[in-house]
């Protein structure tokens, strides 16, 4: 199997910088969740499914303990798991006390050995779009208006379709739409739309 990839345009701060820069950007295939992990190892070796996600689950519960406790978890073959920690700035440690002090994120740090099986990875480019495409509020506006000419409601799955939008993309412009009163629930159906131009 391939890694998948595509071009999507960087975000830039300065509108000026001309032509837009593009950066190869994996294409999210589906998540691996945990009945999918059990089945995996099921076949993969000895254990049933259900010894394989009882492992799994108490792998989670073991490892969360182990790094409320501070410690790193190293996992032979993945890598290391630690917690990184957040404060405010200050000049001494004596301006701080420890409820300031939280927990940030869990960081990882990959073996060298599964870093290298990864380089070795096929990676090809995905020949459907999965990224949205680039609309105004003005050609947004002007699909919609088109649409609304002969049909009276909208669903947000349709508008997805319309605008061709990945769906985070559409929930957040369709939220938009909703706060700036382009649209409106139907008084029909809690998921039915209607346009208020």
């Amino acid at each position: 199997m391939a890694i998948k990839y595509d071009f999507y345009q960087t975000p830039s701060l300065n509108p000026k910088e001309g032509k837009p820069k593009l950066h190869p950007r994996i294409v999210s295939g589906h998540t691996v969740n945990t009945d999918k992990l059990a089945r995996l190892i099921e076949q993969a070796s000895s254990l049933t499914e259900g010894d394989a996600k009882a492992a799994l689950n108490a792998f989670c519960r073991i490892m969360t303990s182990e790094l409320q406790a501070g410690n790193r978890v190293h996992l032979e073959g993945l890598g290391y798991f630690h917690l990184t920690l957040t404060g405010p700035a200050v000049e001494s440690e004596k301006e701080i006390r420890a409820e300031s002090i939280k927990v940030k994120s869990i960081a990882f740090r990959p073996e060298i050995g599964l870093k290298k099986q990864l380089r070795a990875a096929i990676i090809k480019r995905e020949k459907r779009k999965n990224h949205s495409q680039q609309l105004s509020e003005a050609e947004t506006d002007k699909i919609l208006t088109d649409y609304f000419k002969e049909n009276l409601y909208i669903t947000r799955k349709k508008f997805q379709q319309l605008c061709m939008l990945t769906e985070s993309t559409a929930n957040r412009r369709f939220k938009k739409l909703l706060q700036d009163g382009k649209l409106k629930i139907s008084l029909h159906h809690p998921y039915l739309f209607e346009w208020c131009k």
